[in-house]
């Protein structure tokens, strides 16, 4: 009769359950790590000079994490200060005014769609034509 041939052994060191323990636990990390990467806040400094009325700074920037929140910490020297987000291609469509210029962080909108196109703008009690200068940090595609 015909001849067999001979079976070949292999050995496994982690043994079969130990193996796919490890494939499992690798997959998993990987999954997470996927899940978490992306949405990392985003951060600008700002500044300008502003006015009685409301100045419309034209830098665009564009939320990428699906229902983040935008935060401006400004410092105006002390003289009271308001900011809004507004789109840039349509200054009617806006945020509301918030208070800040007093160098702490306030939420300026809040649940941005990835995608949207924003712009900054801000006013300042002062009487024209006397300015005000400022600066801060823009930060968006947050989420606390």
């Amino acid at each position: 009769m015909g001849r067999r041939a001979a079976k070949t052994t292999r050995t496994d060191p982690l043994g079969g359950a130990r193996r796919r323990l490890l494939v499992t636990g690798a997959a998993l990390v990987g999954t997470l790590a996927l899940a978490t990467g992306p949405a990392l806040a985003t951060t600008a400094n700002v500044g300008g000079q502003v006015g009685g009325s409301s100045t419309y700074y034209g830098t665009a920037r564009t939320v990428t994490a699906d229902g983040s929140h935008i935060y401006l910490r400004a410092d105006s020297g002390g003289i009271a200060m308001k900011a809004f987000w507004y789109k840039c291609s349509d200054r009617s469509t806006r945020g509301a005014d918030r208070e800040v210029g007093s160098g702490t962080r306030q939420r300026l909108g809040s649940g941005f769609k990835a995608g949207t196109v924003y712009c900054l703008g801000a006013a300042a009690d002062v009487v024209s034509p006397n300015k005000i200068s400022w600066s801060g940090t823009l930060n968006w595609n947050v989420f606390s």
